[in-house]
């Protein structure tokens, strides 16, 4: 696979008049983000391992004390330039402790099991500061990938999301990510993902059945998006929506530039003032264009791209996902 393609630009700013929408980098929990690229077996080597230890606390002149009998501490053991050993989670004795290169190498099985060479597979890697949390994702070959329509072709990825000092359950997931723009859409929210909390029979192998289960899920979300394209919805129509359940779920501010989106083709600021405005209503300042987004979004799978947009700029990991897994519900009374 070209690698090239996956080295992803940030849209620019089109002219003078435009602005850049404010946000600062990515975080995931109020952790900063370090991102690698790369085959699995690069990705691998930026993985830190982690340990169980006893949760106590040294105490002053050698004097006892004692272990905390209900809790256990997570700790990152020395890794790259870094020779230290660092706490990052406290975590209850039933807390069942997932590696993160174990969730690696589960997710290259299930590729095995699934007739995928993992040599053809890219993958990219998101983690915190400490390694505390991962977010990995694994494009699939190119045979998988699909254009709907309007010449911007779909990747089909596997994301995985793991944590290892309890901040977050343990997900696996198949979904479609845009090439022009990085948008991405779940596919089968609720037929082809896995979410376990990290206690009792927590298996991993499951991601096999989750990668299976989407690429079998493939064929109905392709026909699902070439519906979409044919079903014609002006801007002008989607006003009492987006002033109503879009203002409702994600707040007045990605409803005001979904509006401006939808009408432009560009991403908005907003200069206010809010009262006694809506977010149709609202003075904006016309931002960068977004990649892929016709001048005028005039169907469902356009209002689709453009709600992922604006799910990916969130600045919170946990929330873009959240936000992209919850497009097919936001936009099921547009499509009748």
């Amino acid at each position: 696979m070209n690698r090239q393609a996956f080295m992803f630009e940030q849209p620019q700013v089109q002219n003078p008049d435009t602005v850049a929408v404010e946000g600062d980098q990515p975080k995931w929990f109020n952790s900063a983000i370090s991102y690698q690229q790369g085959n699995l077996a690069e990705i691998k080597s930026f993985i830190p391992e982690f340990e169980r230890r006893a949760f106590a606390l040294p105490q002053p002149n050698y004097k006892s004390t004692r272990i905390n009998d209900r809790l256990d501490t997570i700790v990152r053991r020395p890794f790259g330039d870094d020779q230290t050993f660092v706490p990052v989670g406290v975590v209850s004795k039933n807390y069942v402790l997932v590696p993160h290169l174990a969730v690696v190498n589960a997710a290259e099985k299930a590729l095995v099991k699934a007739a995928i060479d993992p040599e053809d597979v890219e993958a990219e890697l998101k983690l915190t500061a400490y390694g505390e949390r991962m977010a990995l994702s694994l494009y699939l070959p190119k045979k998988y990938e699909y254009d709907p329509g309007d010449g911007n072709r779909m990747a089909m990825r596997l994301e995985c999301y793991n944590s290892v000092d309890g901040s977050s359950r343990f997900r696996a997931l198949v979904g479609w990510f845009r090439f022009v723009c990085s948008n991405g859409l779940v596919i089968g929210v609720t037929k082809s993902e896995l979410r376990r909390r990290h206690v009792g029979d927590l298996s991993i192998n499951d991601i096999a059945a989750v990668l299976t289960m989407g690429i079998g899920e493939s064929d109905n979300e392709k026909q699902n998006f070439e519906r979409w394209r044919k079903q014609r919805i002006s801007p002008e129509e989607l006003k009492p929506w987006i002033n109503g359940r879009l203002k409702k779920d994600w707040g007045f501010k990605a409803a005001a530039r979904f509006f401006h989106i939808a009408h432009t083709g560009c991403d908005a600021k907003i200069v206010g003032p809010y009262k006694d405005n809506v977010p149709t209503s609202i003075p904006v300042k016309r931002a960068q264009r977004v990649p892929g987004t016709p001048e005028q979004c005039n169907n469902l799978y356009d209002i689709s791209q453009a709600l992922a947009w604006l799910a990916k700029e969130r600045n919170d990991v946990q929330e873009q996902l959240a936000w992209r897994e919850s497009i097919q519900e936001l936009i099921a009374p547009l499509a009748g």
